[in-house]
């Protein structure tokens, strides 16, 4: 079996790393029965977007995966859980105009109805026959060029957008995987919880990677 594991730096999956016994920052091991692509994707949009589409272009994988980090928007969602983004949303695209901002699916810069798009979004449909991920809580996500920002600015996303998490670069990664038409999950550790105030990288990291242990051993 040939997965790709793609991730924004080494660091964040040091733990994994070490445990299927990749030499340093090598590029490619083998792990039981499984080949494993390593591919560093920095954080954001147009690094991945180069990165994983170089990395489809030239191998035949069975699955994908993302191994990332996240900002909550939700406040039951605890720093350090691990969660599977099934729907990516288009929201840094737009216009503004008179203070109004208007989205790329109204202003028909994109076409809600042509794949990949479905429903207003970019939706994981993986999900519907590979069910080793089920555990997993599912979400929504939106991928910001700038993270966080003004408590006006918090509180329009949370009531224009269906979303529980935000990153940097996970569009970039959904849409490729789902251009090529090959199956992946994109799994994030939450970081930082805006609405609670509370976070914790290395509880992040650790969880990520013991989820990825998980993985990698039911495959």
């Amino acid at each position: 079996m040939k997965v790709l594991l793609a991730f924004p730096e080494n660091v964040v999956i040091k733990q994994f790393s070490e445990y299927v016994k990749r030499d340093a920052e090598a590029k490619k091991c083998t792990y039981k029965h499984i080949d494993i692509e390593f591919k560093p994707t920095g954080y954001t949009d147009f690094e991945t977007s180069y990165h994983i589409t170089d990395a489809l272009k030239k191998r035949d994988m069975h699955l994908v995966l993302y191994a990332g980090l996240a900002n909550s928007l939700n406040n039951m969602m605890k720093t350090g859980e691990v969660v599977n983004v099934i729907n990516e949303l288009p929201y840094q695209y737009g216009q503004t105009e008179n203070n109004e901002f208007s989205s790329a699916y109204q202003l028909n810069w994109l076409n809600r109805n042509e794949y990949p798009h479905q429903r207003g979004g970019f939706i994981n449909l993986t999900n519907s026959y590979f069910n080793i991920f089920l555990p997993i809580m599912k979400t929504a996500a939106i991928s910001c060029r700038t993270l966080g920002g003004t408590q006006e600015e918090l509180d329009y996303k949370l009531k224009n957008y269906p979303i529980h998490i935000e990153t940097g670069n996970g569009l970039a990664f959904q849409y490729a995987c789902l251009y090529k038409r090959i199956g992946f999950y994109q799994l994030r550790a939450i970081e930082k919880n805006y609405l609670t105030k509370v976070a914790d990288r290395d509880l992040a990291i650790e969880n990520l990677n013991k989820e990825l242990i998980r993985i990698i051993d039911l495959l």
